[in-house]
């Protein structure tokens, strides 16, 4: 039904557009803050991927601490859901990223 009705397809395609947006905007501010945090381009990845997830390369115990201390949620083979990424948590997050040890 929405994609049959062009005002509905207009609203769902612009909203598909803001998530879009969003996510790279999160990616470009997570990999900034984290290149400020640590002096190093190595998470540059971050920004260069696309979708809703990308691993960090972090270990099971790391994955861990980043729950346990940080209250940062992921996956055991540290996929981060990037949609679940605000840009007024990028910098916590990187903090707690380089404190960790990844």
């Amino acid at each position: 039904m929405v994609l049959t009705d062009p005002d509905l397809r207009a609203d769902w395609v612009s909203e598909l557009e803001q998530v879009r947006v969003g996510m790279l905007d999160a990616r470009t501010h997570l990999a900034e803050a984290l290149r400020k945090e640590c002096n190093s381009n190595r998470f540059d990845f971050l920004e260069h991927h696309r979708g809703m997830f990308s691993r960090l390369g972090a270990t099971e115990e790391q994955v861990n601490k980043l729950r346990d201390e940080f209250g940062i949620y992921m996956v055991f083979d540290s996929r981060l859901n990037i949609a679940g990424v605000t840009l007024d948590k990028v910098n916590t997050i990187a903090k707690a990223v380089i404190e960790v040890g990844i």
